[in-house]
């Protein structure tokens, strides 16, 4: 936590971190005598930068007319043809024109696809590839939106999309004196909605020759820029021919400077630091002869869906626990600001924590990664740990041999589908641990062991929704506590619910010993009710095994079972199926379809108002949340009914909208 922390305004950005004045306020009731602009907001904003000079107050970062002359993609553009021309460029648009049917002129000469970019700012915000004529006016539209609601303006410009390239980056550094250094390279091609997902370096693609060309572009650059601070070009690269064109350089220090770091021994914020200080980087001399050691890679984990399309998911953090492994692997780093308890809102990037991994070789950095992922611990919400494990251990990228089509390419190897095998012990382990809370709960006939029947009929049932998408049914016998010492015997199997004959038993295979543990108690709080948490030990088949379980009490038969699963690595989420529900409920034909938000969202617009007859896949509104723009698309034909209106902030499970039959 900061020593002092100052309220600059509401959640939104724009009324809070895109607010300079505010910022500039705090900085002076504070007595700072420097800013840091961080990764994103305002850090690449020429006017912030001048306010904040102007107003007595060190910038640590470039200055003014460095960002002006290149923080802008369009004007970096200009910049380059006009006094850098040996780099090369993409062929694309950059005019003052912003006119939609000057930007449709273009890009249709251009030819497609073709790649819509916000000029003033990164991380795939206002970024939109296009494939085909039809989508274009609709894709220009929600890039302006969004580079406007990102970066407070919607200029854009158009550039040629290559579909197989890597891209790679180059740290630099320069200072008040003229100076510019590299510091080697980083590959960032494992990305998916055009936003960066794993980052290593150095580059597998990259050998000694194109590295000298590519690092002399970047500082080449950053000399006739006069740049000063922390920068990073970034190239698009042809790996078969070696070629690479010039795509920005980003005027702020990176989210993944911390593998730059890694292999450097450097400490970047103390560079960046040093320089607004005056430092003399020549003088300094830890630049001139680095020893670069090893490899390193960083994973963004994330609040977001993979299986749904990297859909951003808001909720509370019930548990967070770094691997343990971290304390004694060397080279394991995390960067992160959130503990148990945190809420993740819609207001801000999806990015919740990295894990960054060094170590002598690429291919035990890759070991490394996964171990550390494993043993990370993070249930409540959903995020793309699963996902990232995936990646360590895939083949392509293990071998290095991936471009930025590598999710695209290996989506049926990195969303493989789940088998009833692979769920049986997450499944077992959130039926003890609910079997557990209800035996605490009991208070009459306290010693009468669960579930005991005078005379042994069927096998006891309980069904679970995982991931909230499909049922599996676990059939069990509680045999007692064996000999009195806190350990409770079972016989169980799971299955799915479609293979299960409604009447018949099946055979109990699973012979599972429970290890009692006390959980702690479902507690009333302002928020709801506080579930209960911890780590459960038990054997299936003789095996011994342990999970990190917690719950979400959303009602008395409403919660979902949170299970992190040590061996595999991930959280599974498991709802409870109520068996009280009626069956005519749970059965309802889908005639009217509701449309509720699976988390809190801002309404950006309504492209079906009420009383619009849609066909499937028609577009209904369109959401904002972390950042990022969702369209609501409409599931079958029919006549909507919309129940919320632009603008309006909706928490999670409203209703907003319906599709009713149409009555012919």
């Amino acid at each position: 936590m900061a020593d002092e922390a100052y309220h600059i305004g509401a959640s939104i950005a724009a009324e809070s971190y895109l607010n300079g004045d505010k910022i500039i306020a705090v900085a002076k009731l504070s007595g700072a005598d420097a800013i840091h602009p961080g990764y994103g907001f305002l850090s690449e904003n020429a006017d912030f930068a001048d306010s904040v000079i102007n107003a007595g107050i060190n910038f640590i970062g470039p200055r003014p007319d460095n960002i002006r002359a290149i923080g802008d993609k369009i004007a970096a553009k200009v910049f380059i043809k006009q006094h850098a021309s040996s780099i090369p460029l993409i062929p694309g648009y950059n005019g003052e024109d912003q006119s939609v049917d000057r930007l449709e002129q273009e890009a249709k000469r251009i030819e497609f696809p073709i790649l819509l970019k916000a000029s003033a700012g990164g991380g795939g915000k206002g970024m939109r590839a296009v494939y085909e004529t039809s989508k274009l006016k609709e894709e220009i539209e929600a890039a302006q939106g969004e580079s406007l609601r990102a970066f407070g303006s919607d200029k854009l410009l158009i550039e040629k999309y290559f579909e197989s390239i890597r891209h790679v980056e180059i740290q630099i550094f320069g200072d008040k004196y003229g100076n510019v250094y590299h510091i080697n390279e980083r590959d960032c091609s494992i990305q998916r909605r055009h936003q960066k997902v794993v980052e290593e370096t150095p580059s597998p693609a990259v050998d000694d020759k194109l590295r000298a060309e590519m690092t002399y572009a970047a500082t080449e650059l950053g000399r006739k820029l006069g740049y000063v601070g922390a920068g990073t070009a970034e190239f698009i690269l042809d790996e078969k021919s070696k070629k690479f064109y010039f795509l920005e350089l980003n005027t702020r220090l990176q989210v993944e400077h911390p593998i730059t770091e890694a292999i450097s021994g450097l400490d970047l914020v103390e560079l960046q630091i040093l320089v607004a200080q005056g430092a003399n980087l020549k003088e300094l001399g830890i630049l001139d002869n680095i020893q670069f050691q090893g490899h390193a890679i960083e994973v963004r984990l994330c609040a977001e869906d993979p299986d749904n399309d990297f859909g951003p998911r808001t909720g509370v953090i019930h548990k967070w626990s770094p691997a343990d492994s971290a304390k004694y692997i060397p080279g394991v780093r995390y960067d992160t600001g959130i503990e148990d308890g945190s809420e993740v809102s819609i207001y801000y990037d999806s990015m919740i924590a990295k894990i960054i991994v060094h170590a002598p070789t690429r291919a035990e950095a890759v070991r490394r990664m996964i171990a550390v992922l494993s043993r990370t611990v993070i249930v409540g919400i959903t995020t793309n740990q699963k996902f990232l494990i995936s990646i360590m251990k895939n083949s392509r990228f293990q071998t290095g041999t991936f471009d930025t089509n590598f999710i695209n390419l290996e989506k049926s190897q990195l969303f493989p589908p789940a088998s009833i095998d692979d769920i049986k012990s997450k499944v077992l382990a959130a039926h003890l641990f609910d079997w557990t809370i209800r035996r605490s709960q009991q208070v009459h006939l306290k010693g009468v062991p669960t579930g005991w029947r005078n005379v042994k009929w069927r096998n006891k049932q309980a069904n679970y929704l995982i991931n909230h998408e499909k049922e599996v049914q676990i059939q069990y016998r509680y045999l007692g506590e064996q000999d009195n010492n806190k350990r409770h015997a079972f016989q169980a199997q799971v299955i799915y619910k479609e293979n299960v004959t409604p009447g018949v038993d099946v055979e109990l295979p699973l012979e599972v010993v429970l290890f009692e543990d006390f959980f702690g108690r479902q507690v009333p709080s302002p928020k709801g009710i506080v579930g209960c948490k911890g780590l459960l030990r038990c054997t299936i088949n003789g095996v011994q095994q342990q999970f990190y379980i917690a719950e979400d009490v959303r009602d008395a038969n409403d919660k979902s079972i949170f299970v992190h699963d040590f061996v595999h690595g991930h959280q599974t989420e498991l709802v409870k199926v109520d068996r009280l529900k009626s069956k005519a409920a749970a059965t309802e034909d889908d005639r009217v379809t509701p449309y509720t938000s699976s988390m809190p969202c801002r309404i950006l617009k309504v492209l079906a108002p009420t009383g619009t007859i849609v066909s499937k896949n028609t577009p209904l509104l369109s959401i904002e949340s972390m950042k990022t723009e969702v369209k609501i698309l409409s599931r079958h034909e029919g006549i909507v009914t919309m129940r919320v209106e632009e603008n309006q902030l909706v928490d999670a499970r409203v209703l907003l909208c319906s599709v009713d039959e149409v009555k012919k």
